[in-house]
């Protein structure tokens, strides 16, 4: 029992991080000031925000499916992201 939990523990704390990464690329791509997103909303109980927080959701599945019909190249798109780390 007590290894399931380490191994239970130690997966929340990396999923934890990767998504506190995202969370980071997703502030560095200024896409919170276009939603109009401040440091500390909280994004499930403000109503005020629904509609920008469905409109995002509504984006990344848009990508997501671009991704999968080859629409878009992951190539493109990290070229995208390195030319911003690279102006930073």
């Amino acid at each position: 029992m007590e290894k399931n939990n380490q191994t239970h523990a130690t997966f929340r704390k990396a999923r934890t991080r990767t998504l506190i990464q995202l969370g980071g690329l997703f502030e560095k791509s200024g896409l919170m000031e276009t939603f109009d997103l401040q440091v500390g909303d909280d994004l499930q109980k403000n109503i005020d925000k629904k509609e920008n927080i469905f409109a995002i959701l509504g984006g990344l599945l848009e990508l997501k499916e671009m991704m999968e019909t080859q629409e878009f190249h992951i190539d493109l798109l990290a070229q995208k992201g390195a030319e911003l780390f690279q102006r930073e």
